[in-house]
């Protein structure tokens, strides 16, 4: 699958492809692996070729202005870095491998990252400051491609595309912007095509779970997460459907937490982690998977609203922005 790398990359960059009114314009990242990205921030930032081949590619990174800059622009290329909300931690795992006889490196970064002041505001200092808890503490770079969360921009633009390919009618994009995704054969290939164009789905393998938790900033336990979701997906290989039923079945149902029993549970209200200087804020999560989904938004909402705002936001992990607008009463 060619999605959006390579030729597309070009034909972004140079706007040749037009946006129609009411189409979202769209960005695309073409760069996946970690000395790529090394290299065209580099190239941005206007930083020698020799810091580049002589201390930075020798994952030497000191804590000058211009490294500082430079780690901040790797992680915005590849998504693990975001000036409002910090290190995204489940994109910058893919890049850095455990040794075995490691057992505490998790502990290691986590402390190194709890350690981080509050005071330090400067972008690239705080990005820097980061990625080195991760570049010291928890293991070897690996520098092979790897999954880059697509961004929201880069969502519209597929869903309005497969909207386009499968020839559905525009009010039908409404509709799921209500959170509404009926059993029906036109939102089955939707969904599939969605799943397909991300490449967080495939007609062989159903769903990349590790891309799909990647995917989803709202997640909280990995393991949980992951273990839920190949249970379902099990359940659903084990029917003979068509593809297009197979992917809403294992792609959508899968991963809405209210649809299926394994997920199903009575509302409750769990206190965030926080640090010791900050009030902890009520959180809705379901019962059954605890600190699967986790949400402020819904707190104090009647039980009715938080379903249908719950469900929409748990459809932002391969929806995202779809159903970001309220649902109505």
């Amino acid at each position: 699958m060619d999605y959006k790398f390579v030729g597309l990359c070009v034909m972004y960059l140079l706007g040749a492809m037009a946006v129609t009114p009411g189409r979202a314009e769209t960005t695309s990242n073409c760069t996946t692996a970690f000395d790529a990205a090394l290299k065209e921030c580099a190239s941005q930032l206007g930083i020698s070729s020799d810091r580049l081949e002589n201390e930075y590619k020798l994952l030497l990174y000191p804590a000058d202005r211009d490294s500082m800059c430079l780690v901040r622009c790797v992680g915005v290329l590849l998504r693990f870095w975001n000036d409002t909300t910090g290190l995204r931690e489940s994109a910058i795992r893919q890049y850095y491998k455990p040794a075995p006889e490691d057992v505490c490196y998790r502990n290691r970064t986590q402390c190194c990252l709890d350690a981080l002041e509050p005071t330090v505001t400067d972008v690239c200092e705080r990005a820097h400051r980061s990625f080195l808890c991760y570049h010291q503490q928890y293991g070897y770079l690996v520098k092979q491609d790897r999954y880059v969360p697509k961004t929201s921009l880069e969502m519209r633009q597929v869903q309005q595309d497969c909207l386009d390919i499968l020839g559905l009618a525009p009010t039908r994009l409404h509709q799921y912007r209500e959170g509404i995704f009926p059993d029906d054969p036109e939102t089955h290939c939707f969904i599939r095509c969605v799943g397909l164009r991300t490449e967080l789905y495939s007609d062989r393998d159903g769903p990349n779970v590790d891309r799909l938790y990647i995917q989803c900033e709202s997640c909280a336990d990995e393991k949980v997460f992951k273990e839920r979701a190949n249970e379902c997906i099990a359940s659903q290989r084990r029917q003979k459907l068509s593809k297009c039923t197979a992917a809403y079945r294992s792609l959508y149902q899968c991963f809405r937490d209210d649809q299926l029993d394994m997920y199903a549970g009575v509302t409750t209200t769990t206190p965030v982690q926080t640090s010791p200087t900050t009030t902890p804020a009520p959180t809705v999560v379901s019962k059954g998977p605890q600190g699967y989904f986790k949400s402020n938004a819904l707190a104090g909402y009647p039980i009715k609203k938080q379903k249908r705002e719950r469900q929409a936001l748990q459809l932002e992990i391969v929806f995202e922005d779809l159903s970001n607008q309220p649902a109505k009463k």
